[in-house]
């Protein structure tokens, strides 16, 4: 394998937004359409004028202002929002912040995403759901393959950091470094590649960002971006996705 196959096309770009859940409290508690939040707002912005596919990576539960919330608190009346917007998908990610899946064993993260599809059939549809997920803390959960097969998962999405791979053997570690995805034990991994907050907290400059694109793309021809649902309510975390994703529009590169 020398380039991620997909029977879409290249070369493409893949966008998430991990840690999501305090928005959805906040559209359904205040009864609000969903694009009239402001963390929507900006998603459904950047879709149309970039034509930007978004997978959003939910939490099960929250503590927020000293009630434990769940996803059971989201109402379905945004259900249609959903419906009329199928760019925006939506995959498990853990069951909260404290607890990631790698610290819980298979039958426990079954019953935590079981919980999690559940609700994002009822408020989100089947339809929403993410064809890649990346887990919390980059969990490399290859024992759930088939279960995440069965759930239309076909790739989970590996860390960004030097380390590559967590759990994987050398070989396969270093196939996913150099190829920027790899099959292992069932389920294929695909490398992640920019954080937007961290060339924010960087200073990367746009000359930087773009030859690291240019040269993600020649070389897999894929770029994998990622940030985090409260980082997106920094303006200039939302300036910075700006800003790679009219590269991509302007460089013809399509959203997967």
């Amino acid at each position: 394998m020398t380039r991620l196959a997909l029977e879409t096309f290249t070369p493409f770009y893949h966008f998430s937004v991990d840690d999501v859940f305090d928005s959805f409290i906040e559209v359904s508690d205040r009864k609000m359409p969903l694009f009239e939040h402001p963390f929507f707002q900006f998603l459904k912005q950047v879709h149309n004028e970039f034509g930007t596919n978004v997978s959003l990576s939910l939490f099960y539960q929250k503590n927020l202002n000293g009630k434990m919330r769940t996803l059971t608190d989201v109402s379905d009346s945004i259900q249609d929002a959903f419906t009329e917007n199928p760019w925006l998908r939506l995959g498990p990610h853990a069951l909260d912040y404290d607890t990631p899946p790698y610290a819980q064993s298979p039958a426990e993260q079954i019953e935590v995403f079981d919980a999690i599809y559940a609700e994002i059939g009822r408020f989100a549809g089947s339809r929403a759901m993410s064809k890649w997920v990346r887990l919390h803390y980059f969990s490399e959960s290859y024992e759930l393959a088939e279960y995440l097969k069965a759930k239309g998962v076909t790739a989970l999405l590996s860390t960004d950091k030097e380390a590559v791979s967590y759990r994987m053997p050398t070989y396969a570690k270093e196939h996913l470094g150099k190829v920027g995805s790899v099959e292992y034990e069932g389920m294929t991994f695909v490398r992640s590649h920019l954080r937007v907050e961290t060339l924010v907290r960087d200073r990367v400059s746009s000359y930087e960002f773009h030859g690291t694109i240019e040269s993600l793309l020649t070389r897999l021809g894929h770029a994998v971006i990622m940030t985090h649902e409260c980082e997106l309510a920094h303006p200039e975390v939302r300036a910075m996705t700006v800003s790679i994703l009219r590269y991509f529009k302007h460089h013809s590169v399509r959203s997967f």
